[in-house]
């Protein structure tokens, strides 16, 4: 109906930034183990990532950052995508940003390109 329509016409556009609001990052790496951090936090999807703002050792390659994704911000983010163009727009490194795409929108089909980050403005 007239609700498809409008959506594919004239769109509403939504900007989301990444760090504190789809996600948090927690540079360095928490201490404790696998069992405790199951402990603490069971739900939350995370991954371990190299973010190259922080000190990293650049022969073994590994992670520095634990990337956790708040609760229900894919579920957010996929609900609005159906009747909205998300956007990215972050304060975030280019090589940052990708890696938290990967994860959060491998099909590429949440944002479908729209992402700017630091990098697109080196002024600013």
């Amino acid at each position: 109906g007239w609700a498809g329509y409008k959506s594919k016409t004239d769109p509403v556009h939504l900007f989301w930034d990444l760090d504190n609001t789809i996600l948090c990052s927690v540079t360095p790496l928490p201490s404790f183990t696998t069992t405790t951090s199951t402990r603490i936090a069971p739900t939350l999807h995370h991954f371990d990532q190299i973010d190259d703002d922080f000190p990293y050792n650049k022969s073994t390659l590994e992670p520095n950052t634990r990337t956790y994704f708040r609760p229900g911000a894919r579920t957010a983010l996929y609900l609005c995508s159906k009747f909205a163009v998300c956007h990215v727009y972050t304060a975030a490194q280019e090589s940052y940003t990708t890696n938290i795409l990967n994860e959060l929108d491998p099909t590429k089909e949440l944002f479908k390109g729209f992402v700017l980050h630091r990098c697109d403005y080196p002024k600013i």
